[in-house]
Formats: C-alpha cells, structure tokens, sequence
C-alpha cells in the first residue's frame, strides 16, 4: 500500500470551479483524503507543493502525431514523454496520419503503438471519410467497435 501526502498545494477543483490552498492524501493511487484535520500527520511519503497548483491529469484533445507515416515529425514516445511533462495524463489523436485512420486495421496499429512506447493514457480519433477525402464515409461502426472515440477529417471540410 503507498501512500502519498501533498502538502501546502493549491487544488484545482474542476467540477467547483475553484482553486484553494490545501492538502491531499493519496492511498494507493485514489484520493483518502482532502485537507488533514486540525492536528492530523500527513502519511507516507510527504511532498511539499510549496504553494503549486495540484490538479486532476489533463487531457489533451487533438494531438498530432505522425506516427504511422511521419514518425520523424513526432513519435507516441516523445508526444507521450512531452505530454507528461505538462500534466497531461491522456491523449486523444487526430486521424491526420499517412496513411488516414480510415480503417479498424490502421487504428489498431496506433492503439498497439501507442500501448508500447507511451507513457499517458492514448485515445485515437478516426476519420470521417476515406483518406479523409470527403468523398466516402468510413466504417463508422467498425471504427468504433475497434476503439475510436470520435470522427472528423480534421482540416478538410466534408
């Protein structure tokens, strides 16, 4: 069981809309406690935030990656080290790719991908029509049963 204290934070609360000064307590990766009572130790390992914001993970909504086809503009492993650098604990990628997620087949290979290297959580979207050419609506269904959470052929209007 690990615990984790973070002291003298400020917790960003999205659901209230607020930011106050405070402590968490997280026991074995769920939140035990919010703010120690009057006189209460902290437990397990203590980490002094010295006064930084502590906020939920992010997520990151439209990342380009060029994996597959142009890896060499950016990887799930330096998009995902990048990301978590920054908060971000999930990722959901654009079907902007060469070639298109287009295809269940393709989709699986970025999920795979993006499994192995990469240290955040990865959704993908898939494109709306075949290689986004907006001519030919994809396998939307298909598409979905195989993990994508979302259409659009990005830039090109349909």
């Amino acid at each position: 069981m690990t615990t984790t204290t973070f002291t003298n934070a400020r917790l960003v609360d999205p659901e209230t809309g607020t930011v106050t000064a405070g402590s968490l307590t997280i026991r074995d990766g769920l939140i035990a406690v919010r703010d120690l009572a009057p006189g209460e130790q902290a437990a397990g390992e203590i980490v002094d935030c010295h006064g930084k914001h502590l906020a939920p993970g992010l997520v990151d909504i439209g990342v380009k990656i060029g994996e597959p086809g142009e890896r060499h503009k950016e990887s799930f492993r330096t998009a995902g080290a990048a990301a978590a650098a920054g908060g971000v604990t999930t990722m959901v990628t654009r079907p902007d790719t060469t070639p298109a997620i287009d295809t269940p087949e393709t989709l699986d290979f970025v999920t795979r991908r993006a499994r192995e290297v990469g240290p955040v959580r990865v959704h993908s979207m898939a494109a709306l029509t075949k290689g986004r050419a907006g001519r030919e609506m994809v396998e939307i269904g298909f598409l979905m049963d195989a993990g994508a959470v979302a259409f659009t052929d990005c830039d090109h209007v349909v």
